[in-house]
């Protein structure tokens, strides 16, 4: 990857805001839901978050559990929409 920048990824990954802003331009469930995990990185249990939801993040659709056969994530939704509101609503608090 001859154009890879390591410095310019990883001050992108620290900035909040930045990652808001991508995750704002995303239309697709799943890559919304891996760069929630990014942003929120770790629940905590101060938060408003329910049990199945936390459940959802932190054990659904993680490289080591998603199936070798499965629908591509890019073309179907594979992710709940109830889901994808939860992570939006708590994104879109965060401006």
């Amino acid at each position: 990857m001859a154009d890879f920048n390591y410095e310019k990824l990883l001050k992108t990954i620290l900035d909040t805001s930045e990652l808001v802003k991508i995750y704002n331009e995303l239309d697709n469930g799943y890559e919304k839901l891996q760069l929630f995990r990014i942003i929120n990185w770790e629940f905590t249990k101060n938060d408003n978050f329910s049990d199945v939801m936390k459940k959802f993040i932190n054990e659904t659709y993680h490289i080591e559990n998603d199936f070798i056969h499965q629908l591509n994530p890019r073309e179907y939704n594979i992710i709940p929409e109830f889901i994808v509101k939860e992570c939006d609503d708590y994104i879109n608090s965060l401006k």
